[in-house]
């Protein structure tokens, strides 16, 4: 970290068994718990082989997702008692700001397994804006980035790419919005859905994520899902 400001990874983790209710009709709340972990364990293996970062903090009050955060070396941060994701967020900005405030900060979900070190050097990492978000194909924000962590509020949900950018360049800040999947299609996949599990299927690869929905054996059930 000698001669530059400190870049950290913020990753928020809900409870494992609480995961992923839109798979719920697809899959058992054993299945969503294990596919989060999945998720999880994946994202934070790029993060730790990713240059760039220094430090990881999983944002939660799950103590399985604690533990492992801990077997990946992230610093553990306690999740707001109430409000949600963006609650929990300012949380732990704040307690960045007591310690390190020149820090700089990636925010990404848990749920995205595609993603690489590659390519987040290759996209937001890259981009020398303030503020840099990847935006997701319905509009909300897959990733953002923050130089430095004060920059901008945290207001994820619907149409939040746009809010992000807005408030943004209303404080002054300088801009970048890496569109996905284009460029980005690793960020771009959040697994929420049975077309998303297909979709990622399609992309093939390795991953523990992969490993889990072949050993779950998801792409049976999927054409069992598709059949009229």
């Amino acid at each position: 970290m000698t001669g530059r400001d400190p870049f950290w990874a913020l990753v928020p983790v809900r409870a494992l068994k609480d995961g992923k209710h839109r798979l719920s009709p697809f899959l058992s709340p054993d299945e969503r718990a294990l596919l989060v972990r999945s998720m999880l364990e994946d994202g934070l293996d790029a993060l730790r082989r990713c240059a760039a970062i220094d430090t990881v903090a999983v944002v939660t009050g799950d103590a399985e997702a604690a533990e492992v955060a801990a077997e990946y070396g992230a610093v553990v941060l306690p999740e707001s008692p109430v409000g949600g994701l963006n609650p929990s967020l300012e949380g732990a900005r704040a307690w960045l700001l007591a310690g390190c405030p020149r820090a700089h900060v990636l925010m990404m979900p848990a749920d995205l397994p595609g993603v690489t070190p590659a390519e987040l050097e290759a996209t937001v990492l890259a981009e020398r804006a303030d503020v840099v978000l990847a935006r997701s194909t319905d509009g909300g924000t897959n990733a953002m980035v923050l130089r430095p962590v004060a920059s901008l509020p945290f207001g994820f949900g619907p149409d939040s790419c746009r809010r992000h950018a807005d408030a943004a360049r209303a404080g002054g800040r300088s801009v970048a919005v890496v569109d996905s999947p284009g460029l980005a299609p690793g960020l771009a996949l959040d697994l929420d859905r049975p077309a998303d599990l297909a979709a990622y299927l399609r992309r093939g690869g390795a991953s523990r994520t992969l490993g889990l929905l072949h050993r779950l054996r998801i792409p049976d059930r999927l054409a069992v899902g598709a059949a009229p």
